[in-house]
């Protein structure tokens, strides 16, 4: 029986040895700055890393565009995707971020996405109580990754699951 080009790109990236992160300050949030048609996930991403010289996929958490999650570099590794803060943060990426005809920054991302993405965050936020969510350029002011500002999505929204009105939207 083969395997497909996704399950060979895995076990490549399980072989690959990372350094263990020793703290986590930061929960990164990025775009992948693709059009919103282009559903990638880590085996894409991966490829795309791989030819840029690095050792496995930057991200530990990949949201496609369908929601689904797909997992990068194991949780407690040192992650490749924000220069300077790469031993002191998780990194999770958005597929999508990019206007289809202009190429410009675009928070494009479906409703599936967001859900995904409160979901992981809110994990991520009970392993390492202590760490930020930002947005990648909170971090990198070149950048415009995620197309979106990540610290007050993330404020507004868990405010909302945590408040004690009766019309605060929540999650089932």
């Amino acid at each position: 029986m083969g395997y497909s080009k996704d399950e060979v790109s895995a076990m490549k990236a399980a072989a690959v040895p990372h350094k263990a992160r020793a703290s986590t300050k930061y929960i990164v949030i990025h775009c992948a700055d693709t059009p919103p048609k282009m559903d990638i996930g880590v085996a894409e991403i991966r490829q795309w890393h791989l030819k840029n010289g690095w050792s496995d996929i930057g991200y530990h958490f990949v949201i496609r565009r369908t929601g689904r999650l797909e997992r990068g570099r194991p949780l407690d590794a040192v992650g490749s995707h924000v220069k300077g803060y790469n031993a002191i943060s998780v990194g999770v990426c958005l597929v999508g971020g990019r206007q289809a005809k202009s190429g410009k920054p675009e928070n494009n991302f479906t409703n599936e996405q967001w859900h995904q993405l409160y979901w992981v965050v809110s994990k991520l936020v009970e392993e390492y109580p202590d760490a930020k969510v930002v947005s990648h350029h909170d971090l990198d002011k070149g950048k415009a990754c995620p197309s979106f500002d990540a610290q007050t999505w993330w404020l507004m929204n868990h405010w909302q699951h945590v408040s004690p009105s009766k019309n605060a939207f929540r999650y089932a």
